[in-house]
């Protein structure tokens, strides 16, 4: 689902949303209990004294004439409590909740010794001050005589009480407010190792000589923190120790190439001469370029700020220079933060392999919201859906179009996308409209802008 998420994804924001739930919802109960006993303490004996006097009075309105109605009126009102003796008018329309409700049934629970009434109570409609939420709007009570006028009383909030009170709700929203802005900084502040520590493994993933992790925070954040960087160091000291062996190896290796070399020289038959010496070149390609790829080079090569667009034209300028047939389709220029010179062996690799299996290469440079997209086309015979992801195995040779007479040892694409996803990024084999093989490759960078 593309909307908007109504569980957060992160730590901080589903401990948030857990602590203002449960606050709302402990702030609401406590002020209706608090509300509740006030209402029942304080505020009853005024209401039941209110009650009485309304049930009273309409007792003795009832069996009194209209004129001892008229004089009788203006002794009746008191603070918080008007009556006033409506002949011709009936009840206007009332918007009710619960607190007029209840009123109204109070008032025919109280009636009950004197007889039958019939009552109706509420805030009437466009009355400004009856706002609704708050209990402080007055609320007016209609009783029926037995004549069919009407003895319309009005009674003060102040007087009724209520649940809840203007005052009582911006008392509750300030401690939510305070309680809550607490709690943004707590989250924060806890959970402020945890995206350091997510950062730390992301950056591992690209540079394993990137910074170390702060051991800081929380005691399991920073037992986590010392773990991470533990397992940092490992990795550190087994890549310079593959290095020093694969230089071990290949010093060696290169002095045998270079006896046996020599030794070409003294067969006697031109034929099996040139064979041998093609077999010790083929033996020097491998080993040098298996030495390329597991020395990663990468890993020691700063990130600078580079021309990407300029980086795949010069390939394809240099390859239509020596008669192949490279086209490059972008702007003319994009800057981009990587490793130039391992950018430059990927896509070289990636667009080498077009032109040997495909006669051409049609590179195209796409600028995406938050990154690039790179295209390299060719027209060959494509790769089987079945083999996509077996061909980034190191040294796995497609046959026969593949094999190590036409192709190289199997290391072109194992190089490139190791040293494209050292940089964020991803790559992946589509067959192109028209026929042959699309490798489209995805890097990562919000810094990526056209010039």
């Amino acid at each position: 689902m593309s909307g908007m998420r109504l569980w957060p994804d992160s730590i901080a924001g589903r401990t948030l949303v857990l602590l203002f739930t449960g606050l709302i919802l402990t702030v609401a109960l406590s002020l209706s209990v608090y509300q509740l006993d006030l209402f029942h303490g304080k505020g009853w004996d005024r209401t039941f004294r209110n009650l009485q006097r309304i049930a009273i009075i309409a007792s003795l309105m009832d069996r009194a004439s209209p004129e001892a109605r008229f004089a009788w009126l203006p002794a009746l009102d008191e603070p918080g409590l008007s009556v006033m003796w409506e002949p011709h008018t009936k009840p206007p329309p009332m918007r009710r909740d619960g607190m007029s409700r209840h009123l109204a049934r109070d008032v025919r629970v109280m009636s009950e010794p004197y007889g039958p009434v019939r009552v109706e109570a509420g805030y009437p409609i466009g009355n400004p001050t009856a706002s609704g939420w708050t209990s402080r709007a007055p609320v007016e009570v209609w009783i029926a005589l037995s004549d069919q006028s009407w003895l319309r009383f009005v009674v003060s909030g102040e007087e009724i009480g209520g649940l809840w009170s203007l005052r009582v709700a911006l008392s509750g929203g300030l401690f939510i407010a305070g309680v809550a802005a607490l709690g943004v900084w707590a989250s924060r502040r806890v959970t402020a190792p945890l995206t350091r520590f997510a950062l730390a493994a992301q950056r591992l993933g690209a540079n394993v000589d990137s910074p170390p992790l702060r051991e800081e925070g929380p005691g399991e954040i920073r037992l986590a923190a010392r773990a991470f960087n533990d397992m940092q160091a490992r990795i550190r000291r087994l890549i310079e120790d593959r290095t020093l062996m694969l230089a071990a190896i290949s010093h060696d290796l290169r002095t045998a190439l270079t006896r046996l070399r020599f030794r070409t020289e003294f067969i006697a038959d031109p034929a099996q001469r040139r064979k041998a010496v093609a077999d010790l070149d083929q033996m020097q390609a491998m080993l040098q370029s298996t030495l390329v790829f597991a020395r990663d080079d990468a890993a020691d090569e700063p990130v600078t700020r580079l021309d990407l667009a300029m980086l795949l034209q010069s390939l394809c300028d240099d390859l239509h220079d020596a008669g192949k047939v490279a086209i490059y389709e972008g702007p003319r220029h994009l800057n981009y933060e990587g490793c130039a010179v391992s950018l430059r062996r990927a896509f070289a690799n990636l667009i080498d392999n077009a032109l040997t299996y495909g006669r051409e290469a049609v590179v195209s440079l796409t600028r995406l919201d938050d990154g690039v997209e790179i295209a390299v086309g060719d027209r060959g015979p494509g790769i089987p859906a079945s083999l996509r992801e077996k061909v980034f195995v190191p040294f796995f040779r497609l046959e026969p179009s593949r094999s190590r007479e036409t192709g190289g040892v199997g290391l072109g694409l194992a190089v490139a996308r190791a040293v494209l996803r050292r940089h964020g990024g991803e790559i992946a084999l589509e067959d192109r409209p028209g026929g042959g093989l699309l490798v489209r490759v995805v890097l990562p960078g919000a810094d990526a802008t056209p010039l």
